[in-house]
């Protein structure tokens, strides 16, 4: 499997820059970093989902405290109760990456009684 190279901050901020010529890098960059915060800003305060036309959907979801089991010992331990950001991507870009919907396997009709 071919390993994907990461897009650095600076490396998308000098992309953006490149299309828009009228715009300087410096100018970019703060429009960049400003966006980015006001999105870590949203999830933090408010705790809303952020929907991104043609990206996908961040937020913030709760996990409930659960039981669970140390490997090492097989005893019971408690995890207590957390949060996680959670991104689910758009359709359209699920489309241009290549992700296809999962075949959905037909449900048989019961058999009629006669």
């Amino acid at each position: 499997m071919k390993k994907s190279a990461t897009v650095s901050t600076s490396q998308l901020i000098s992309a953006v820059a490149s299309k828009h010529d009228e715009l300087p890098k410096k100018v970019t960059k703060e429009l960049i970093v400003e966006f980015l915060a006001e999105i870590e800003s949203e999830l933090v305060s408010r705790q809303s989902k952020i929907r991104l036309d043609k990206v996908g959907i961040i937020q913030v979801k709760e996990r409930a405290a659960r039981k669970g089991r140390n490997p090492q010992t097989g005893e019971e331990i408690r995890i207590p109760a957390s949060k996680k950001v959670a991104f689910r991507a758009a359709k359209s870009l699920k489309e241009a990456v290549g992700i296809k919907k999962k075949a959905t396997t037909a449900k048989k009709a019961p058999a009629r009684k006669k």
